[in-house]
């Protein structure tokens, strides 16, 4: 059987260098006028409440063996994943594909509004479990199905097709399950095209932050 092994990325370095000591007058306030552009647009994640949310696997039907091994792993990175300055950061400042600060299909939400629900842990079904990420999960297999899961508002049960998650990395369930858990909550997309809405863009936030924590390593 695999063991999987966590590492966490630690930081960033930044190299700032001057090449020249001269500047005019007009390039002077062209390089202020930029900065100022970029810091207006730029949320600083101190500026919101940092959220606590808890994965519960509340129902888990038809995982065994290592498939229940990945799905153990996935659930531990997403907590991870979600409780990490970085994603407080992303999620407040993701833009969409016109460069506008804000998720499509966001319900007349701001990002922070956004980061604060989804961190709130309230199901549209399970009012009175703040704080958690309850799952409801069940393995299906549809081999000819396009569908990498899916669920149903009146629901709490969220359907994974074995088809995509034998082969996914425990960071692409994570991905998968932040997607579908954040319909829970109550935000929905229009198509499968619109990768800017809530559940697509906070999924694949949590996919790329997952795969940047976890080293999958075989014993």
């Amino acid at each position: 059987m695999k063991k999987w092994i966590f590492s966490l990325a630690l930081g960033l370095t930044f190299q700032i260098s001057s090449a020249s000591q001269e500047m005019t007058v007009h390039g002077a306030h062209q390089f202020a006028d930029s900065f100022t552009s970029i810091d207006r647009e730029y949320v600083s994640p101190e500026t919101v409440e940092m959220g606590s949310l808890r994965v519960v696997p509340a129902q888990v039907d038809g995982f065994k063996g290592e498939s229940l091994d990945k799905l153990r792993l996935a659930f531990r990175a997403l907590e991870l994943v979600v409780n990490s300055t970085e994603f407080k950061e992303r999620v407040i400042n993701f833009k969409n594909a016109e460069g506008e600060r804000r998720f499509d299909s966001n319900r007349n939400l701001t990002n922070e509004e956004i980061y604060r629900m989804f961190m709130d842990g309230r199901e549209v079904l399970l009012p009175q479990t703040p704080g958690e990420m309850n799952f409801y999960l069940r393995l299906y297999n549809r081999p000819w199905s396009r569908v990498i899961g899916y669920t149903y508002p009146d629901t709490n049960l969220i359907n994974i097709n074995w088809k995509y998650f034998k082969t996914y990395r425990p960071s692409d369930v994570a991905a998968n399950l932040a997607h579908e858990w954040t319909h829970k909550i109550g935000f929905d997309h229009k198509s499968a095209k619109e990768r800017n809405s809530v559940p697509y863009a906070i999924g694949y936030i949590v996919g790329e932050i997952a795969e940047k924590m976890l080293k999958l390593k075989p014993n």
